[in-house]
């Protein structure tokens, strides 16, 4: 089975589905059912963004709703069933590992149901990691589109030998935006990373924004030799890796077909991996620009996250925890609203009240 949906991109819509399907009385239909996960996702959304201070949502999220409910039949949590949907056995164990806060579980489950249910999704997943890295070109408006511009951004994915890929990309790209450009450029690299697979453009980036989520991949923008780039990459293996914080998952295929992914699942709680963490960040530091006696979290997160090969969300969570030594080892610095986009998004402080930084200094 291949996913397709363009509008689910974050694993938490499942959760909300979960708990909309449990709470809502056996009398509601499914229409109800419906509306009830979209108004909630929408909630969900909006909050995020004020809380990031990030631009409101866009959409109403009024199909996210029907999408969330078929994803759920899918990883057989839930079943159709006289006009509604209700939760089976292992919907109500996905969610009991949710209220019960075990989220350390409940993202391994979620990944797993994830890459044993969907093609494509698992086949992205396995080429980013044989790949290491994707490079998916930006093009910037108003940037003169000569062959010299369209082979540097092509280089990372085909190497040197360009000649034909720029020569038949110039004749189907003679005239069009730059948008257009870039998501023929974009074509390509995808052709080329899933080759069984027919995946659009604006699939692939809601399967990749979805990947992130369930802390399967990482992105980050990059820039190399004047030329743009989203840079994604797997924190996960395919081969037993030497790091202590990979947990061993078995997917299981059609008929007996499985394979063995090692989960990277980082315990930032642990003081050994909180100092594995710090000595990264202390490498990254000495690479980084600083401002004012300050260094750019989202900055330190791109480098430190690809050195260490973990999830972005685990390193927002180990530099919580060492904000919270004593004696002191970093200093969270504040804020500043006009460096605050979706990619680089500032680190949130749970304490009394949410905090949110996007500075911060080593003592």
């Amino acid at each position: 089975m291949n996913i397709t949906s363009y509008n689910v991109t974050d694993v938490t819509y499942h959760y909300i589905g979960l708990r909309v399907l449990a709470r809502l009385p056996e009398t509601e239909g499914r229409d109800t059912q419906i509306a009830e996960i979209s108004r909630n996702i929408l909630k969900f959304v909006t909050d995020k963004s004020l809380r990031l201070m990030l631009p409101q949502p866009r959409g109403t999220f009024q199909g996210t709703g029907e999408k969330v409910c078929q994803e759920l039949v899918h990883f057989r949590f839930a079943r159709s069933s006289g006009g509604r949907y209700a939760l089976t056995e292992d919907g109500y164990a996905a969610l009991s590992l949710l209220e019960s806060r075990d989220f350390t579980a409940l993202r391994r489950l979620m990944a797993q149901v994830h890459l044993q249910t969907y093609d494509n999704l698992r086949d992205i997943v396995r080429a980013h990691i044989e790949a290491h890295a994707v490079w998916r070109p930006i093009v910037e408006p108003g940037r003169k589109l000569d062959d010299a511009y369209l082979r540097n951004l092509l280089k990372p994915t085909f190497g040197d030998n360009l000649v034909d890929e720029v020569a038949l990309l110039a004749g189907e790209t003679a005239g069009l935006s730059a948008g257009k450009v870039q998501d023929a450029l974009q074509a390509k690299v995808i052709r080329n990373l899933v080759p069984a697979q027919r995946v659009n453009v604006a699939n692939f980036r809601a399967i990749c924004d979805r990947l992130v989520s369930l802390r399967l991949l990482n992105e980050r923008r990059v820039k190399q030799d004047g030329s743009e780039f989203i840079l994604s990459y797997s924190p996960c293996k395919l081969t037993e890796p030497q790091r202590f914080w990979y947990f061993p998952m078995d997917i299981a295929l059609k008929g007996s077909d499985s394979f063995r992914l090692f989960f990277c699942e980082p315990d930032m709680k642990d003081q050994h991996q909180q100092d594995v963490l710090l000595e990264s960040i202390d490498e990254a530091l000495g690479r980084l620009q600083r401002e004012g006696g300050y260094y750019d979290i989202p900055d330190l997160r791109d480098q430190v996250c690809q050195a260490l090969m973990i999830p972005e969300t685990t390193f927002d969570e180990g530099i919580n925890c060492l904000l919270d030594r004593e004696p002191p080892v970093l200093v969270a610095g504040g804020i500043q609203y006009d460096r605050i986009t979706a990619r680089r998004r500032p680190l949130v402080r749970q304490r009394r009240d949410v905090e949110l930084h996007n500075l911060i200094r080593r003592t």
